[in-house]
């Protein structure tokens, strides 16, 4: 999924980043507004990676989100997938 559609989607999708990245609470997400930018920084900061880590780590989890029929589901990896 794209950031544009995770950005429109923000009021949903902040409880998946919430469950990722429980030390970011949801008053600072709610701040964060869908900025990615924003988001990494916040990552960086509460767990004490690097800019790069905390970019990675959000670029895996964004990989995993697919929107079906306006619904957000986390999907498996394709390999996992294969035996379900």
């Amino acid at each position: 999924m794209n950031w544009n559609e995770i950005q429109s989607n923000w009021a949903e999708l902040k409880y998946s980043i919430f469950q990722n990245w429980e030390k970011i609470t949801l008053e600072q997400l709610e701040f964060i507004a869908g900025r990615r930018d924003y988001l990494v920084r916040k990552i960086q900061n509460a767990y004490g990676v690097t800019q790069e880590e905390a970019d990675n780590q959000l670029s895996d989890w964004q990989a995993v989100q697919i929107n079906i029929d306006g619904h957000f589901y986390e999907s498996k990896p394709f390999f996992i997938q294969q035996y379900l």
